[in-house]
């Protein structure tokens, strides 16, 4: 059943993904982004459902003497044996304790499902607060109740379901890192900026000439395919490890979906998303930032050149802006300051007008 149900949340993150190709075939780039935003949460969230071991509850109010006589016991191993870690907050403690655990087959072998899976089907998002139950009273049930339902409601997803609450549960399950984590905001805010109407993007979609809209653009293009990709590949490994993962299921026509996999993630490399590794440009635009700063401290001083490619992979800065990147990526340049040159392996003409 989870296999199936999970095969499900697969589909539908594959119409998000779909629907965000046919946006960009429109020319409407604008939507194609807000659509891009929703899928990068679905696979992250997927990933907690699908391979979750661990999930972090938060429990409020605890006093100095209460949390005192908790340590107690979970060092006498009288009470909390299940807790993996647990960290107090202020009066708020966050405890890391492992999933839900199979009752064992024949054979005494159990598996783990995430708990994300079940809060998936608990939590309902047009429920509204508990404020505002009383508009919805429909005579029958109890009111107390359904603003208490209302209230928990509310704490399952600013526990679990939040975006706070996602990063940290994929940090507790060791499937990111803070530095991952650092990169995967970068795509967060910047598609995140085309779903809430507060700031003009047309801009970031056209460039400075952009008299006519809607209407193609190369780069908004490139950049669409480029999110549907990684995302798209990311969804189906995650799948494809919690599969294969007992009870084991086969997936038909792996072999071939795993080729597929394979060379678009390549082809998408140059966006460095997490799991990529930094483009040649990425270097030189470290190796760029790193003169600037010497001359910044030392205005008489002189540059001393190394090779950009030199520099440690885990050292190179990742950058601010996806879609300004994606041009400079496509544009060649030659810095007079630092003596840095980068020739593009995709030239375009208008990157410099952009």
């Amino acid at each position: 059943m989870q296999h199936t149900d999970c095969a499900d949340r697969v589909r539908n993150l594959g119409m998000y993904l779909q629907a965000a190709l046919l946006q960009a075939q429109s020319n409407a780039y604008l939507s194609a982004f807000a659509t891009l935003r929703t899928a990068l949460e679905h696979m992250l969230v997927d990933h907690l459902v699908f391979s979750g071991a661990r999930y972090i509850r938060v429990i409020r109010g605890v006093d100095d003497a209460t949390w005192s006589e908790w340590q107690r016991k979970r060092a006498a191993a009288e009470e909390f044996t299940d807790v993996i870690d647990w960290v107090r907050k202020k009066t708020d403690v966050e405890i890391t304790t492992e999933g839900l655990r199979s009752a064992p087959d024949d054979g005494g072998q159990s598996y783990i499902i995430s708990p994300h899976y079940f809060l998936l089907r608990e939590y309902q998002p047009y429920l509204g607060p508990a404020s505002a139950q009383a508009e919805f009273d429909d005579g029958i049930g109890d009111l107390a109740d359904d603003r208490k339902f209302a209230k928990e409601n509310d704490h399952l997803y600013r526990t679990y379901l939040s975006w706070s609450s996602i990063k940290k549960n994929l940090l507790s399950n060791d499937f990111v890192d803070e530095k991952t984590i650092t990169m995967i905001e970068v795509h967060y805010r910047f598609l995140s900026s085309f779903v809430h109407p507060i700031a003009d993007v047309t801009e970031i979609v056209y460039g400075r000439n952009n008299s006519s809209v809607p209407s193609y653009d190369h780069y908004s293009s490139e950049l669409v395919l480029l999110y549907v990709i990684v995302i798209a590949v990311e969804e189906l490994n995650h799948f494809h490890e919690m599969a294969q993962r007992y009870p084991v299921v086969g997936i038909a026509g792996w072999s071939s979906t795993m080729d597929l996999c394979r060379s678009a993630w390549q082809l998408a490399s140059h966006l460095w998303f997490p799991g990529h590794r930094p483009h040649r440009y990425d270097y030189i635009q470290e190796a760029n930032t790193r003169a600037f700063r010497l001359l910044q401290e030392d205005s008489s001083g002189e540059v001393q050149r190394e090779d950009p490619m030199s520099i440690p992979e885990d050292e190179v800065r990742y950058y601010r802006d996806p879609m300004r990147r994606l041009v400079a990526l496509h544009g060649s340049f030659s810095e007079i300051m630092s003596g840095y040159s980068y020739i593009s392996p995709w030239p375009r003409p208008d990157a410099r007008f952009r």
